[in-house]
């Protein structure tokens, strides 16, 4: 392949590519979110130019790469919105909660003892 089409050795690169799919890899076991898992698999795929010199073959790992990417993004999105609503829901119930704890309590002030 044209070194042309990378500003870094390729040395450089895998090295890059391992740590990307490390640290993506940690956190989808860590979090369990598809979106790190996507990276994990694609950020790696970036080495793929290096095994064929066809044109081809450049701008289908491209396409791929910029894919998932979009679909990493989109999950990521999607994820956020969803850990927001876990979020929102469990602060209401935990009013809710106190809510009914306060109004036991008034319900026991307010009964006279004997």
């Amino acid at each position: 392949m044209d070194n042309s089409f990378f500003p870094i050795r390729f040395e450089m690169h895998i090295v890059l590519a391992l740590l990307a799919l490390l640290v993506f890899g940690m956190q989808f076991i860590r979090y369990r979110r598809p979106h790190h898992l996507i990276l994990a698999l694609a950020l790696p795929c970036t080495l793929l130019p290096y095994l064929s010199d066809s044109q081809q073959f450049f701008y289908a790992v491209g396409i791929g790469e910029a894919i998932a990417l979009i679909v990493a993004f989109v999950l990521g999105q999607i994820s956020a919105h969803k850990a927001e609503a876990e979020e929102r829901a469990a602060e209401e119930a935990e009013e809710a909660e106190n809510a009914e704890g306060e109004e036991a309590a008034e319900d026991a002030e307010e009964e006279p003892e004997e």
